[in-house]
């Protein structure tokens, strides 16, 4: 299995790639196809790939009987390959990050295939879609430099358009919420920037940018335990019509798979639950969906924390009477 190092600017453009693969994935209707099933002791769970807040999740479907519906296969991945990425999918996480983490990894031969060309386009894409095109990206001495709307590395002298601050990190152009995309790389490569260079000339310059590769740090206990959380799902029970309140909100945290057995795993959740809680909340008040209600976070409280067989805690969160 490979690894991408999006230590890398090509490591980046390698897990932007996911993008492509998923809407390829689309394109050959997977939506609302049936594309893994685990047979559990009373049940079976069904994944499949579904519309969710205007964004295309893995969802889990819980079934007592099977119907016979065949399971769905891309055409341009490997029978074998696409079987054994999909046994790894999470449930309640976007297809794209699934598609990063279990899918992307066993393509090696495709992922080195791919020319520079495409994947400067590919990164030109992400870019543009989180608003690179006049944005700051850089500030020094006083002035700001941005791509303008030809897509051309420019001065904008003494920050006449976009005003001087400081606190240079919260002005300037970020990607978010983006799991494929090293900012810290980003930053390196925007120090060799030209003016008048264009939008493609400098994807090209982070597609060979690299960070030095110091001593590696060593993980805390929680850090090996939760490798990563998934956006929240907002529920309302039947009786509730108000589409501007919630009842409940559900959060996942993956977990290692083969690092732990299953009882060390356990004990290891229990020991850091607290800290992992902490963690989801952090993540829960920094999404804008929940910021969206006008919650705040204090006025929640756990009703339940579920640790699954798939390697993953769920977490879900009421608000306090």
């Amino acid at each position: 299995m490979m690894v991408i190092d999006k230590t890398t600017g090509r490591g980046c453009a390698w897990s932007i790639a996911s993008k492509t693969v998923t809407k390829r994935l689309i394109a050959e209707n997977i939506m609302d196809k049936l594309i893994f099933i685990k047979t559990r002791p009373s049940r079976f769970d069904l994944l499949r790939v579904v519309n969710y807040r205007e964004d295309t999740y893995v969802m889990l479907q819980r079934e007592h009987e099977l119907s016979g519906e065949p399971l769905w296969t891309p055409s341009f991945i490997d029978t074998e390959i696409w079987g054994q990425a999909v046994s790894r999918f999470q449930s309640f996480e976007k297809l794209d990050r699934n598609v990063e983490k279990h899918l992307l990894p066993q393509m090696d031969e495709y992922l080195q295939n791919i020319p520079d060309t495409e994947l400067a386009s590919m990164t030109r894409d992400l870019l543009i879609e989180h608003g690179v095109i006049h944005s700051p990206i850089a500030q020094r001495a006083g002035d700001t430099y941005y791509f303008n709307e030809n897509e051309v590395y420019t001065l904008d002298k003494a920050s006449q358009l976009f005003p001087y601050e400081k606190r240079i990190k919260y002005s300037l152009f970020k990607v978010e919420y983006e799991t494929c995309f090293n900012m810290r790389v980003w930053r390196k490569a925007v120090s060799k920037f030209q003016i008048g260079m264009t939008l493609n000339e400098c994807i090209n310059i982070f597609l060979k940018t690299e960070l030095e590769q110091g001593a590696p740090q060593e993980l805390s206990p929680v850090d090996r335990l939760v490798q990563y959380i998934a956006p929240p799902i907002f529920e309302r029970v039947p009786e509730n019509g108000n589409e501007a309140t919630f009842d409940h909100i559900r959060m996942n945290v993956g977990l290692p798979s083969y690092q732990f057995s299953w009882k060390a795993l356990q004990d290891e959740v229990k020991k850091y639950q607290r800290e992992i809680c902490q963690r989801v909340l952090q993540r829960l008040e920094c999404d804008r969906h929940f910021k969206r209600y006008g919650v705040p976070i204090n006025f929640l409280k756990v009703s339940d924390i579920i640790l699954r067989r798939d390697f993953s805690i769920e977490f879900i969160f009421e608000l306090k009477e």
